[in-house]
């Protein structure tokens, strides 16, 4: 079988059609666990998640959906949670944090955000991102 370094993986991926990228997407998105157990036993690469894939996709995306549960924006919520993200915390332990806030929301918020985690890392070392 031919092994692919990174290098010539993200060629292939940029070459690719934009019907070929999103075939790519959903199959990627199809890969990931949605049961809270095997969610949370799936292994996050974290070598891939930086402070610029946090910035850009990760934070913005916490900051939408506390608004969405609690009706306005709260820094010091989203700043603990990236906190405990960056810190290479397990997902239940956050939960554990948020549900003191979150209450019955805590479990959806933190297995949605696993899988947005498990995507921006996979989709980045697949090249599907930038």
């Amino acid at each position: 079988p031919q092994v692919w370094s990174r290098r010539s993986l993200e060629a292939v991926v940029s070459t690719q059609s934009t019907g070929d990228k999103r075939k790519s997407i959903k199959q990627l998105i199809d890969k990931i666990p949605t049961q809270k157990e095997e969610l949370f036993e799936y292994p996050l690469d974290w070598s891939v998640l930086d402070k610029d894939l946090m910035e850009r996709r990760v934070k913005s995306w916490i900051n939408k959906k506390i608004v969405e549960y609690i009706g306005e924006e709260e820094p010091s919520l989203c700043g603990f949670i990236c906190s405990k993200i960056l810190a290479k915390a397990a997902p239940q332990n956050i939960l554990q944090d948020v549900a003191i806030v979150l209450e019955e929301e805590a479990e959806v918020f933190v297995v949605k955000m696993w899988r947005l985690l498990i995507y921006e890392t996979e989709a980045k070392k697949l090249g599907l991102v930038k």
